[in-house]
Parts: C-alpha cells; structure tokens; sequence
C-alpha cells in the first residue's frame, strides 16, 4: 500500500476495527424497545457509513489528480452528512436519557428539524476547499467550519442537558458517564480543529461510542441473570417511554401462586427453570419481550399497535397455563393467574411510573376477580385512590409528628388487676377519609420505606408516656409494643431500642414487643439474633395474631417467646350457633391449643373477648390473661390513665 496513503488512513483503519467489534455485539444482543435504543442504532449505522466515507475522502484527496472532481465532493458530503447525523445522534441520545425517554414536544422537534435542515443545506451548498501536500492533506472553507459549529452546539447543548439533571440521584451514574463522553468528544474535536492535518476524527467519535457502549447501553444492566428475561429496571425504563407517548397498552403480569409448594417438591432452581419457559413461550407467540417483575412474576405489554389483539392472545395464555409445562426432568401443572392492566384507562395518575409498576405488580390486591385473567373493575381503582391517600397522610404525619397512641388494657387472671397495656398506634385525616385502621397503613408504610421512621415515632411516643406518668408504679408490668416485619429484621433495631430506652430512663422489663406469627415464622438469622440480644438487655417478646394461618408448631416449639397471643379468630367461632359440629369443633381446636402452650410454658393472652361468657370459658381453660371489649376498648392517654386508677383498686372484674 502507499505509504503516504497508509500514514493518512491508519487511524480509520483502527477507529473502523473497533466499529465492526462492536457494532456485531450491539446487534446480536436483545435490546429493549426504547427511543434511546433507536437513536444509539442509527449512531451505530451513522458511524459505520461516516468511516467508510472517511477512507473515500482520503482516497480521494491522495489520488486528486486522477479523480474526478464531482466524486471529490460527493465523498466529503457523505463524510459531513453521516459525522451530523453520528454528532446529533449522541446529543439526542444523551438528551434522551436525561429526559427518562420523554419525547420531543412539537417545538422542540421543530428546533431539531429545523438544524437538520441547515445542516444539509450547507453540505449542499457551501463551498469546500482542499489542502494536499507531503506534510498533510485535508479540507477546509465553510463546509467544514460548518460542521465545527454543530461539534461545538451539540456539546455545549449536551453538556448544559447533563449538568441541568446532575441533581437526578436515579442517573447520577449515567451523568458521569455522560460527561466523561463530553470529554472525549471535545478533546478530539478541539485536536481536529487546531491540528486539521491530523486526520484524529474518527478515532475520537469510535472511542466516545466505545465509552457510551460499555457504560450507557450495558446490557447486564437490563437482563435478569436467572432467566434472561428483561429485568424490573428495564420494564421500568421501557413504561417511562409508553407513558410519554399518551397512547394506550396494556400491561400483562403472569404470576405463580404457591411457588414456595412448587420448590418444597422440586430443586431450588425450579422457579427459574419454569420462568424460563413461559418466558419463552410469550416471545415466541406473541412476538413481544418478557420483563421480570419479581421473584415469581413475569410480564409483557401490548402496544397501541396491538392492544386490539389483547383478548385473542389472553386466550392463548389462558388455554397454555391450562396444559402442564415441560421442564429437563419433570412435568409441572401450574397454579397462576395473569393480572390484566389496561393504561392509561386503569392507572389515569399521569406521569407516576413507579406508582404505574405498583399498581401492575399488586393489580390483584386491588381487583377481586377470579379465575386465571383477572382485570381491574371501579373498586379496585377506588381502593387504590384511597392507597394513595394513605400514603400521603402517612408521610404527612411522620413529618409533623401527628400520630395519636392509643392503649388497651389487658387483665391479668392471677392478680385479677390489669397489669399489661397494649399500645396501638391511631391515625385520622379529618379533611379526607377520617380513621384509617393500622391494618390498612402499616402494611402501606412498609411497602413505601416509611415504617422505619413511623416506627421510631411510635416508640418515642410510647417509652415517653411511659417515663412521664410512671406506668410502673401504677401496677403495669408490662407495655406491649408491635413491632413491624421490617424493623424485627432491621440489624439496627437492638441499638436504637437501648438508646430508647436509656434517654427515657425506663426499665427494660417493662417493654414486651409484640411479632406477628407470620413473621416469627418466616424471619431468620436476624430476628432470632435481635431477639437474644434485646433479651440480655432485659425485653421480653410476644407471638401476636397466633392462629391466623401460619402456624408451625415446630418453629414455634423453639421459639423463645414469653408470651403468646392467641388472635380473636380462634375464640368467635366458639361461641356461633351454640351446639353445631362447628362450634364444638372450634373449642376442641381452642382447648387443646390453650392445653399444649400452657404445657410448654408459655403464657397466654385470648384478644378479642367480648362478653362474659367469653371470659369465663377462658377462665376455667386457664389463660393468664385477657384483652378485648369486654374489659375495654382502646383508650387515649388521659382516659387509660383514669380506667387504670379507677379499675385497679377494685378485686375483681365487673
């Protein structure tokens, strides 16, 4: 090859290399249907054809006298047209990303259309001249001093889009790589103006590509690793478009009941394995990505461009699940269900995307249909409209401090007085929907991160009416607390129950905290850990809800709890239609659940417990104590304070 020629296209050879590389990994991968995706493509093809350009125009130049002026020309004009189009793609990429796939407004595509248009009216029009001796060739005139205008608009306007959402925590990371590209691009750029003989275009616009390929288009960053399905992130990325667009989808989420009997049965990967061919399964018949939501659920979406084929293919799904699927070793019969999402119909809360992936993922929550399709209905929408002011009213309480502690007292058998006190937490919006019942926001504040400050405020609460009116020396051994599933785990949860503790100068041995039976049953290690450790510090601990469904007399054998809590549940069924199979069975159930906790050495709370006759049956099955109605309802602080100093002094209950 000629030497000379060679020395002006070494760089393009190395920069067209690793193009080719990457452009075959980029294109064999699955990729996500997003607007930014479309635009990093024709970056993709844009650079490509702007490199092949690139050794035409060297050609060119290097053997001018023999080539025919037009070519000369067309070669630069395919050079500069496909360097703007590779030049705006990567400002409308990065642009794209900062916007979280928003789309352009009319004015702003008018803006982008517009500078497209001055950009090849000056590849058409402007002058170009040519430089061509031993030390160098290259162009100049005001064809190219055109395309250094758009290198320094598209950077300025890329660089001022990036610092303009640096504030944007979610993309920090991507901001940073962005900026890094921003970087590359206006080193090179500025070594191709101040040095136009060093032919370094090309390498610089292959390693911004190279930068933005291996840190802004990362696919691991958008595939589940067990099933190679897209991930929660990606469905989320991909929805942030669908709602820009304002055009109707629907989302379909395909969930498996019961996993945890499927995996007791099978090996531990067996979720995988049959995610993997429904996974499958979808993306073959219906041409469209399936998306990981969670553990045990997939999902896909249907456009606007085929929403119309909605019901045809939930027959399809229907009619599959109905059949046992074939794994490596085994055949699997499922039990699911697919939860239907019609957008923006179902979920009108514009522009809440994580409240959109909320509403997908517990659809089922909200809805009551049964069957394997299940669609939302007005009562669902209604109920999640009261979730969302819930929620609010949640923040806004932990904010300012308002939330009301309420406490019920619970009677003790053996000193016939009451010792103990439950404290419940009460929270009431007089503006909107009033008394909210515990039951409905705890489990909202959990799922939405606030329970561990609603948490802490409950306890400052409580430990301070405690320290404040002397509950001890009123004859109260014991306040009984709830703790929530997060906190139970929380490995912080012994140090800031200590410091409580010790800033409100109060006893531990006067704190019973109370854990549902749900999640002594299914927490771990670290319950079992901030157990043993608040019980050095003096605590006792609780079994709440005992009997609700989660039962497992095993665990509960070695669980170290003090007291159990047996829930209402158990004890009204007894006293329903007097001397049916149904009420014996339900006292047999009772009695001998009461007989083997007290052989255990367990102590034992009935809640619930509503009339006399309630109370004395319990009394003579020996229980230790006794909570509900009968006795008292739940009372504010001053009124407890009074039933206390009140009721104490008598013997006996009334």
């Amino acid at each position: 090859m000629n030497s000379f020629l060679f020395n002006h296209i070494r760089f393009q050879i190395a920069s067209l290399s690793i193009l080719l590389i990457l452009e075959v990994i980029y294109f064999l991968r699955p990729k996500i249907k997003l607007l930014s995706n479309r635009i990093f493509t024709v970056l993709m093809i844009s650079s490509f054809f702007y490199l092949i350009f690139d050794f035409a125009t060297v050609f060119a130049l290097v053997y001018y006298d023999t080539t025919p002026k037009w070519f000369v020309r067309f070669t630069h004009q395919g050079f500069i047209v496909f360097l703007y189009v590779a030049l705006s793609s990567i400002y409308l990429y990065i642009d794209m990303i900062n916007r979280n796939q928003r789309r352009y407004t009319k004015p702003e595509l008018s803006l982008i259309i517009t500078s497209y248009v001055f950009a090849f009216a000056s590849v058409v029009f402007a002058p170009i001249e040519y430089y061509i001796e031993d030390d160098g060739i290259y162009s100049y005139g005001l064809m190219v001093n055109c395309v250094y205008a758009v290198l320094i608009i598209y950077s300025g306007l890329t660089v001022f889009q990036t610092l303009r959402h640096l504030n944007d925590k979610e993309h920090r990371k991507q901001q940073i790589c962005v900026l890094m590209t921003m970087v590359l691009w206006i080193g090179f750029g500025g070594i191709q103006i101040i040095e136009p003989k060093i032919l370094i275009s090309s390498v610089g616009l292959s390693a911004i590509i190279l930068l933005m390929f291996l840190s802004l288009e990362n696919p691991s960053e958008y595939l589940d690793s067990e099933t190679r399905a897209f991930n929660y992130y990606a469905l989320k990325t991909v929805l942030q478009e669908y709602m820009s667009r304002g055009k109707n989808y629907a989302i379909v989420s395909m969930e498996l009941d019961e996993a945890s009997i499927i995996e007791n049965y099978a090996s531990n990967n067996v979720i995988s394995e049959i995610l993997v061919e429904i996974k499958g399964f979808v993306e073959k018949s219906f041409k469209t990505p399936c998306y990981r939501m969670n553990r045990m659920t997939l999902a896909f979406i249907m456009d606007n461009k085929k929403i119309n084929k909605l019901d045809s293919c939930l027959e399809i799904l229907a009619d599959r699940f109905s059949r046992t699927w074939e794994l490596h070793d085994r055949s699997v019969r499922l039990n699911a269900h697919a939860n239907v999402l019609l957008c923006p119909e179902d979920f009108p809360f514009d522009g809440q995307i994580l409240e959109l992936l909320d509403f997908a993922e517990d659809s089922e929550t909200y809805g009551r249909s049964i069957g394997f399709i299940r669609r939302i209905d007005d009562k669902a929408r209604e109920r999640r409209v009261r979730s969302r002011q819930i929620i609010h009213i949640v923040s806004d309480a932990i904010k300012n401090n308002d939330i009301e502690m309420f406490y019920q007292p619970i009677y003790c058998l053996a000193e016939k007085r009451y010792t103990n006190v439950e404290a419940l937490v009460r929270l009431k919006d007089e503006s909107t929907i009033g008394y909210i019942s515990p039951e409905e926001f705890i489990p909202l504040a959990e799922k939405k991160g606030m329970i561990m400050p609603l948490s802490n405020l409950i306890f400052n609460k409580v430990f301070s009416f405690m320290s404040v009116n002397s509950l001890r020396k009123k004859h109260m051994n014991h306040v009984e607390v709830n703790l929530s599933g997060l906190q139970s785990v929380d490995a912080n949860l012994p140090k800031l129950m200590k410091s409580l503790l010790m800033k409100y100068n109060i006893s531990p041995d006067c704190v019973n905290l109370e854990i549902t039976e749900s999640i002594a049953v299914t927490s771990g290690y670290m319950l079992k850990k901030n157990m043993e450790e608040l019980r050095k510090f003096g605590c006792s601990f609780a079994m709440d809800d005992f009997g609700t469904g989660y039962s497992n007399l095993s665990r509960i054998a070695k669980a170290d709890f003090e007291l159990i809590k047996i829930d209402k549940s158990l004890l009204w069924p007894c006293f329903k239609e007097n001397g049916t199979e149904g009420t014996k069975n339900a006292k047999i159930l009772l009695e001998n659940m009461i007989s083997m906790l007290l052989k255990m050495g367990r102590k034992i709370v009935v809640e619930g417990i509503e009339t006399k006759e309630q109370f004395e049956y319990l009394e003579s099955l020996g229980i230790t104590y006794a909570q509900g109605f009968y006795f008292s309802k739940p009372l504010c602080e001053d009124d407890f304070l009074k039933f206390i100093e009140e009721k104490n002094c008598k013997p006996v209950v009334e």
